[in-house]
């Protein structure tokens, strides 16, 4: 019987293969991208969560309905007194994307900045082998430009399977921790805490979260940004 260990280091393994053979960036904003709305809004309209990812964040291979961004609008206002201003999270997810293809759409974004930003990409950067400072300074650019447009922060770090050997791994890990200190905007250290490497909580592919996986993402995300999130109750 396989460790937990060997069945998360078999569950990495198999991304590695599916993003170097198969993974090549959708430059195509998603559809939700339609969400942005006019600054001329009134002033009832609701505050508004953007979510820049990849696949991870889209929901690739499950209903849109179970993609943990539209889970976490439910669970969000779920949550809500009465008469609270509500919340709309826009799903800023695109299979493939890497920080480059983050740090390009997010201009698209900003032309009517949303109110808060949780950014969730990097894993495609590192199963690329592309160099960590680079992906660090992909990561410093959307930051800074939501953070010029007055817009709140919050980081969501990724891990790597060992195939790359520890300086690269340790390298790739490190740039989540060390752009939060240094940007001052709070981290939630993994986004698939809980999800990476458990076959019940993936697709057969192993690499995608199924709708189970998705509603432990979003108890992450919601522990993390609620914290965060103006006159939002604890």
């Amino acid at each position: 019987m396989l460790t937990l260990q060997m069945r998360a280091n078999t569950w990495f393994f198999s991304i590695l293969l599916f993003y170097a053979a198969s993974c090549a960036e959708n430059p195509t904003l998603p559809s939700s991208a339609s969400t942005i709305r006019s600054k001329n809004e009134g002033k009832d309209k609701p505050y508004r969560i953007l979510i820049l990812g990849d696949s991870l964040t889209e929901g690739y291979g499950i209903p849109p309905s179970e993609a943990y961004p539209n889970l976490l609008q439910a669970k969000l206002n779920a949550n809500l007194p009465a008469g609270s201003q509500p919340y709309e999270v826009i799903n800023g997810g695109v299979t493939g994307s890497t920080t480059s293809g983050g740090a390009t759409r997010i201009d698209w974004y900003l032309k009517s900045p949303p109110d808060f930003l949780i950014v969730a990409l990097g894993g495609n950067d590192g199963l690329r082998g592309i160099a960590p400072q680079q992906t660090k300074n992909n990561l410093k650019k959307i930051v800074q430009q939501a953070q010029a447009n007055k817009v709140s922060v919050l980081l969501a770090g990724m891990k790597l399977p060992p195939n790359y050997g520890s300086p690269y791994l340790k390298d790739f890990e490190n740039i989540f921790p060390q752009l939060a200190d240094e940007l001052k905007v709070p981290l939630l250290p993994f986004l698939l805490e809980g999800v990476g490497g458990n076959p019940k909580m993936n697709l057969p592919d192993r690499i995608h979260p199924n709708s189970a996986g998705h509603r432990i993402i979003c108890e992450t995300v919601y522990q993390h940004l609620s914290q965060h999130l103006p006159n939002f109750p604890q």
